[in-house]
């Protein structure tokens, strides 16, 4: 065994052994912690012994979005429905060999669509080329993950824990969580709120094993879990959700279990049937919605909105992103820009450039001659 897997394993014997309680807290979340650095070394090892040409796929379009499930459960079924693709389609597993990209146009936004190779248990330390497919998921703007209506749950539990093992972090948020490192005066903590399950103690014994002298400021409620990510620092955060395919070969009452266990662990599923090409819209509604995308209309100054080719913007975009897009002079000659719609009081209202943009809202970009 690799020296390294062996400390791992030792580690991971000595977590299970101790039992919990406020006189170990501390010196479990240490064992964390030295636990995830050597998790990341092992990884870090076995990516650097040549383990196979990895995939390259040029990211275009106004969003891109992994599928990522495994094998046979009709993820290339579901791509050619979604897109332009043309990815081959068997009765067998690992159809899928590398990313098969497509192009899926819906209300005016071009979001790209990978085919992942089918993921199997171990994915994280290398199995059936996993390190790559999941190097390939920290990339996308959006994790769509396909599961099979009859073993969705065992599925699921799966993906999540190699997905979590790679490092990323689905439908989480990055914790408001400062280090600042210092020459001197050991490790201090700071809070802004009360955390009840993280001591002082437990803190200062998880960052000795990445700092030696820092302020920590902790502004939002932690686990020790989340304290080390943000150590690791090399986290990504990703949405996601869960599309649950071939629902025609269970009943209504299956289903409807499988959607309350998927929903009450912190996904949003949509069910399909690829084969019988039902649900397919209602995908493309969730792919939309869970990418926070906008369509914002441009309309040039005495002239009419252009309604045919909308500009794709991300909730929370403001005006500058709009001249940022038209041209890279826009933002230093910006006089200001006349706004419709529901982002503002009154029609034809002038703004400035960190105005936020709404769903539909039509603009005009006023600039210095």
């Amino acid at each position: 065994m690799d020296p390294i897997e062996s400390k791992i394993k030792e580690i991971e014997e000595e977590i299970l052994k101790t039992q919990k309680n406020k006189a170990t807290e501390h010196h479990i979340g240490k064992l964390k912690a030295k636990l995830a650095k050597l998790r990341e070394e092992l990884r870090e090892k076995k990516s650097g012994g040549g383990g196979g040409k990895g995939f390259s796929v040029k990211k275009t379009g106004d969003a891109t979005v992994g599928m990522i499930g495994f094998p046979s459960v009709g993820k290339s079924t579901l791509l050619n429905l979604l897109t332009n693709a043309e990815s081959r389609v068997g009765e067998y597993d690992f159809t899928t060999i590398e990313v098969i990209p497509g192009m899926m146009e819906y209300r005016g936004a071009r979001i790209q669509i990978l085919d992942l190779p089918g993921l199997i248990a171990g994915a994280s330390q290398g199995k059936g080329r996993g390190r790559e497919i999941l190097s390939a998921v920290r990339t996308v703007d959006l994790l769509m993950v396909v599961v099979d209506a009859i073993d969705a749950e065992n599925q699921l539990d799966v993906i999540e824990r190699e997905l979590y093992n790679i490092g990323v972090r689905c439908n989480q948020h990055k914790p408001d969580v400062q280090v600042k490192r210092k020459g001197e005066g050991g490790i201090r903590v700071f809070k802004t709120v009360e955390l009840p399950g993280l001591s002082d103690k437990t803190i200062k014994a998880v960052a000795s094993e990445y700092v030696v002298n820092a302020d920590i400021i902790i502004r939002e409620v932690i686990d020790e879990e989340q304290l080390i990510d943000v150590f690791m620092g090399n986290r990504v955060y990703v949405p996601g959700f869960v599309v649950i395919n071939k629902i025609d070969l269970v009943g209504e009452r299956v289903l409807a279990e499988v959607k309350r266990k998927i929903t009450s662990r912190g996904w949003m599923p949509v069910a399909v049937s690829a084969l019988k090409e039902e649900g397919v819209n209602e995908v493309r509604k969730a792919i939309l919605s869970h990418l926070k995308l906008i369509r914002v209309y441009l309309k040039p100054q005495g002239g009419e909105p252009d309604y045919s080719q909308p500009m794709i913007l991300r909730k929370g975009d403001v005006v500058a992103v709009v001249c940022r897009r038209l041209h890279r002079d826009f933002e230093k000659r910006f006089r200001y820009a006349l706004v419709w719609g529901d982002s503002v009081k009154y029609p034809g209202q002038k703004v400035g450039l960190d105005h936020v943009l709404f769903e539909e809202d039509v603009v005009t970009i006023v600039i210095e001659r």
